[in-house]
């Protein structure tokens, strides 16, 4: 008998193999537990293991829990060594599993090696989030999406009640983080939470990050689930302008431009264009100054360049058009037509002076060229002393002296429109006369108002 026991122990001395040995091994749903295992050749030749896990695997795996070993063959040479790896891979899922018998098997054609391993699974909390769903996995600004999420619970009875966290990120930064508590969740029973997104009309465009986090009341972790979403880019500037403003006052017109980006993208460079008569172009002055001018037919085209606007941003463009240089047109523009229309639309008085044969003769036209009667019409003109007046032509005259002077006056009772008269004189020079000048002609005469009027 001492000599069988002496003869074991040198076979276990030439093939020992050494293994760390766990006992029992517990994992909770969610986790993935892995259990590691040396395995020495101290012997004097190589050999070749086989390693093998035996015990109820598919059970478990129906119950949401993988168990596998690593690797399955090894070749060791003597004193080489070698690490066996068990995984353990617990879905969230998983159900409790209580306690069962592995055994790990290691083996070569010279021994066999049994190691037993007790496996149990345990869940942390009866609930978890078994999925999570979005209405739209991309929007617009000024749309929405809806995030759903699911909890169930694993367990043969109600829940209490849990918190759920919805938080949204952008290159991560928090943009929406919304808290809700659940109701109770019937045994085997299931939970639908949901929330919405709405996208302003600013939306930065990009990835947005959707975290889900489940947890008890005291602020326990529980679970998580993670998903995203896409703002897409809306480049929206307007055709001419968002705004035109024209604000007139007497002597000058304000023009204002505004110019907003309604996208939720940074907008690009571009140019704002404005065109008026080419006249206008020394009455306009800029609050904003032009980044370009030029001439095109009878106009003058003025450009702004205008800097890439974020969203929501806008640029204020404005110049004037100086007006009183137009009013002081327009007034002498009046002026020329008010004395043309008087000169056309008043009494007119026609002068010709006639030599004939040593005479002087002058004839006198008046013509009523208004559209009204011209009464007790008086017309005087001055005689000179170095004239002798021999006789009158047309209507006749009377001679009335004021002082040293002689004046020839003609008289008529009425002149209705378009009517008109000729009168005159005959005359001889007393002297030798070089240059002849008539004084002016004077005629007075009461309108249709019963106004004095006096031509000249």
């Amino acid at each position: 008998m001492r000599a069988y026991l002496i003869l074991f122990l040198i076979v276990l001395l030439i093939f020992s193999i050494s293994i760390a040995q766990p006992e029992t091994i517990t994992v909770y749903a969610g986790e993935t537990k892995t259990i590691n295992y040396t395995v020495i050749n101290s012997g004097t030749q190589t050999q070749t293991f086989n390693i093998y896990l035996t015990g109820p695997t598919a059970y478990f795996a129906e119950k949401g829990v993988l168990i596998d070993v690593y690797p399955k063959l090894v070749e060791l040479s003597p004193n080489q060594k070698a690490t066996i790896t068990i995984y353990i891979f617990v879905s969230k899922e998983a159900r409790e599993t209580p306690q069962n018998l592995f055994t790990l098997t290691i083996a070569s054609d010279t021994q066999k090696i049994e190691k037993s391993l007790i496996i149990s699974v345990l869940r942390k909390y009866p609930v978890y989030i078994s999925s999570i769903i979005l209405s739209k996995y991309s929007i617009l600004p000024l749309d929405s999406t809806k995030i759903t999420v699911t909890i169930q619970n694993a367990k043969n009875e109600i829940t209490p009640n849990y918190r759920l966290i919805f938080s949204i990120y952008k290159d991560g930064k928090e943009v929406l983080r919304k808290e809700v508590l659940t109701d109770f969740i019937e045994a085997n029973g299931k939970l639908e939470v949901s929330q919405e997104f709405f996208a302003d009309k600013y939306q930065e465009a990009g990835t947005y990050d959707v975290h889900v986090r489940l947890e008890d009341l005291k602020g326990q972790y529980v679970d998580s689930v993670k998903t995203k979403f896409e703002v897409k880019p809306v480049v929206k500037l307007p055709q001419e302008y968002t705004q035109k403003e024209v604000k007139y006052s007497l002597l000058s017109t304000k023009i204002t431009i505004k110019i907003k980006n309604e996208g939720n993208v940074i907008s690009n460079p571009f140019y704002v264009e404005e065109r008026l008569p080419v006249f206008m172009k020394d009455f306009v002055r800029f609050h904003t100054p032009s980044t370009e001018q030029k001439l095109e037919v009878g106009t003058i085209v003025y450009k702004w360049l205008v800097r890439p606007l974020a969203p929501g941003e806008s640029v204020i463009i404005e110049y004037e058009i100086s007006l009183w240089q137009t009013w002081m047109g327009i007034v002498i523009i009046l002026l020329v037509i008010f004395f043309f229309f008087r000169k056309a639309f008043q009494p007119a008085l026609v002068k010709t002076i006639k030599e004939e044969e040593g005479k002087i003769k002058v004839y006198i036209k008046l013509k009523n060229k208004s559209k009204s009667t011209m009464k007790n019409v008086e017309i005087s003109e001055e005689a000179l002393p170095m004239l002798k007046i021999e006789s009158n032509i047309g209507l006749e005259f009377e001679e009335k002296k004021l002082g040293r002077k002689r004046y020839l006056i003609w008289k008529i009772r009425e002149l209705k429109p378009d009517e008109e008269v000729v009168m005159g004189y005959i005359a001889s020079p007393l002297v030798e006369i070089v240059s002849l000048e008539i004084p002016k002609t004077q005629v007075t005469y009461i309108d249709e108002k019963g106004r004095k009027r006096m031509l000249e």
